[in-house]
């Protein structure tokens, strides 16, 4: 009896090959220092490494194409990093990149000097397309706000300005994710390891708090759950 072609299988099947064959992995994307898209994925940033996972079964064909890129991308984290003296949080998820539509885990990073003030009316964020998401790490470093715990007031001022203007904007994305029918519960942690250091970390993930996230929860501060 001759085996089945791949086209023989019922597309749960196809997927579940797909999904094996690329296993998860992680793109580091880094925005170019010209752009000004305000978006979370700008369509000019560039891949600064790539995952060692072949893509070439993309190639195979059109029908293939259209099948596993999703599932390639979907178990892919994008880590976009932005370094700027004056940052600002996007106001758009994307200007265009190829790979926006299909993005399921995203960590968006920005070093910068200082933070620019974030005007919640500014937005423009297809939320639609966050209720998709699986998880959305957002990371800001600021001069500033380095010496916000070592008794500097004004570095404090503005590390408390930055703080809340940052749990305001990821509010947003949580409430987004939180409102997906059937999509579990949506836990949305601030890293307090990082207070002090000039750095917030932000991290909201679909369903249980993995492993990871478990062992080290005395460093987590719950900020809202459902």
């Amino acid at each position: 009896m001759a085996s089945p072609r791949l086209f023989d299988l019922p597309l749960e099947i196809r997927l579940e090959i797909y999904r094996l064959v690329f296993g998860r992995g992680k793109a580091v994307i880094q925005a170019t220092s010209e752009d000004d898209s305000c978006a979370l994925l700008p369509q000019l940033a560039k891949f600064g490494n790539h995952s060692p996972r072949s893509s070439q079964l993309l190639r195979v064909n059109k029908t293939i194409l259209l099948e596993a890129r999703p599932v390639l991308y979907a178990n892919t984290v994008f880590h976009v990093i932005n370094q700027a003296f004056a940052g600002k949080l996007p106001t758009r998820i994307s200007d265009g990149h190829p790979c926006a539509s299909h993005i399921k885990h995203l960590i968006w990073q920005l070093d910068c000097d200082m933070l620019k003030h974030f005007y919640h009316e500014d937005l423009q964020l297809d939320l639609a397309g966050v209720g998709h998401w699986s998880s959305l790490e957002i990371r800001c470093r600021a001069e500033t706000w380095r010496n916000s715990f070592l008794g500097e007031w004004c570095d404090r001022e503005a590390f408390i300005r930055g703080r809340a203007q940052m749990v305001e904007y990821a509010q947003v994305f949580y409430h987004a994710m939180s409102s997906r029918k059937g999509g579990g519960r949506i836990t949305f942690v601030e890293d307090r390891s990082q207070l002090g250091r000039g750095r917030i970390i932000l991290r909201l993930n679909s369903g249980r708090v993995g492993s990871a996230q478990q062992q080290s929860l005395d460093e987590l501060l719950i900020i809202a759950t459902p």
